[in-house]
């Protein structure tokens, strides 16, 4: 019989993780949310819609304890199940942070003692529960905590579909920060780039859409072939007067744009001295060329 789990903050991430795991044959005891109508439709969503409840009293009688909220209720959330938990033997308690470490649930109080604490940070981004059923399969799972736990987070993460791998606690900030480039910072750039290309269509509503396969191609080819194989442009070309022409139509047109340039370009001619394809004397005349604009962002 597989252990019962209540699921704390059932949000994009609490409904694909409940779902997932109600599926694979988990008896979900208790779905608590601050909403008492959102969270009834996210426990019809998951298969568990008598489970639904504003009260974290109805987390007592699961042996695991899944808290997918934001990072900074965490600690408050620790807190508020002291007296939930008190008299459930041996609970695990896991949250599903990608910056916190698992030590973040359990409270200084004698009351916790006995619990377990474990993290589980799934590698992929979620924009809705839906989106998130169904790319959750094929991800990677961060397994953070003591290390008696990881075969328990191994086979959670196995359940969810994705592939566990173990994250050391003094990591999961920096891991965080390069899961954030990976995540958050491509989104804002193809939200830069499809800004600047608006204001030269005729239709500036096409500009998502005239990027969008280019866009997919690079992410393709560099996912396929590795950064150094993958590059393209101007930069890694060596074609100085090209990249002269950006930074000086950004400076007269679009200045608020011009330091963002100028640090990607920047990263980008370092990554094309990595891959040998960019020759020592063009690079430093590049350099030259970004320095000075820089006082001009």
């Amino acid at each position: 019989m597989k252990q019962r789990i209540a699921l704390i903050g059932p949000g994009r991430l609490g409904r694909a993780v409940g779902a997932l795991l109600q599926q694979a044959g988990y008896p979900i005891t208790a779905i608590v949310g601050r909403d008492q109508q959102r969270t009834r439709a996210a426990a019809e969503f998951i298969g568990a819609s008598l489970m639904a409840g504003t009260d974290l009293k109805r987390c007592s009688r699961a042996e695991l304890v899944l808290c997918c909220v934001g990072d900074d209720q965490l600690a408050p959330l620790g807190e508020a199940l002291l007296d939930v938990l008190a008299d459930t033997p041996s609970p695990t308690v896991i949250h599903f942070s990608g910056r916190h470490r698992a030590a973040i649930l359990r409270p200084d109080d004698p009351r916790a003692a006995h619990w377990q604490v474990m993290s589980l940070h799934p590698l992929q981004t979620f924009a809705s529960g839906e989106q998130g059923l169904n790319s959750l399969p094929g991800s990677y799972c961060a397994v953070e905590g003591k290390e008696e736990l990881f075969p328990l987070g191994a086979k959670l993460s196995l359940e969810l579909g994705c592939q566990p791998f173990r994250l050391r606690s003094e990591d999961k900030e920096r891991y965080h920060a390069a899961a954030c480039m990976a995540s958050n910072f491509v989104t804002t750039l193809f939200h830069q780039a499809s800004t600047l290309m608006a204001e030269t269509l005729e239709d500036p509503a096409m500009a998502k859409t005239v990027l969008a396969p280019i866009f997919q191609t690079a992410v393709t080819n560099t996912l396929n072939l590795g950064p150094h194989q993958a590059l393209t442009g101007p930069i890694v070309r060596g074609d100085i007067e090209t990249i002269r022409g950006h930074l000086e139509q950004l400076a007269a047109h679009n200045p608020e744009q011009l330091s963002f340039y100028l640090e990607l370009a920047e990263q980008t001619r370092q990554l094309a001295v990595e891959s040998e394809r960019l020759a020592p004397e063009r690079a430093a005349q590049l350099k030259e060329l970004l320095d000075s604009f820089t006082s001009l962002s």
